[in-house]
């Protein structure tokens, strides 16, 4: 299974077009995850998407869903924006957060800069911003293990 991780779009379709675009020339993709900053972003390209899993950040006005989870072939992601988790300051709460949840990856934004690390066994993931250009490919096996890309224009 192949999953793109974006966030942080803030209104840059064109650049979230060529993002989807890019990606799927490594191959078909079987999901979308976007962690915020952009939450109506997807929508304004009216084409056929695969599932969408989507959480709403501090500048997505007028939603409240800020944290998710999804199960990918067996593997439990939590999906947050991460200004409620202070990620600014660090990722221990997300990790907390990961552990008390029993999940593979915790996947967030907020800061606009790519960062990945494994923490106690769990995928700790900030694609970046899309309207920098910045991303991440997961690939997740039919057991759930995760192999993480991080992935720029």
């Amino acid at each position: 299974m192949r999953v793109i991780v974006l966030s942080d779009s803030h209104g840059a379709v064109g650049r979230l077009s060529t993002i989807l675009t890019v990606a799927e020339q490594g191959g078909p993709l079987d999901a979308i995850i976007h962690l915020g900053d952009g939450y109506w972003d997807l929508r304004e390209l009216k084409t056929d998407l695969p599932p969408v899993y989507q959480v709403a950040g501090n500048c997505d006005h007028f939603r409240n869903d800020t944290l998710g989870f999804a199960t990918l072939s067996g593997a439990k992601i939590l999906l947050t924006h991460g200004h409620y988790q202070h990620v600014r300051e660090g990722t221990d709460d997300l990790l907390e957060l990961a552990m008390d949840e029993k999940c593979h990856a915790a996947l967030y934004g907020h800061t606009h800069y790519q960062k990945m690390e494994w923490r106690n066994g769990i995928l700790i993931l900030n694609p970046g911003a899309v309207n920098d250009g910045k991303y991440a490919v997961l690939s997740i096996n039919r057991l759930g293990a995760i192999d993480p890309e991080l992935c720029h224009l």
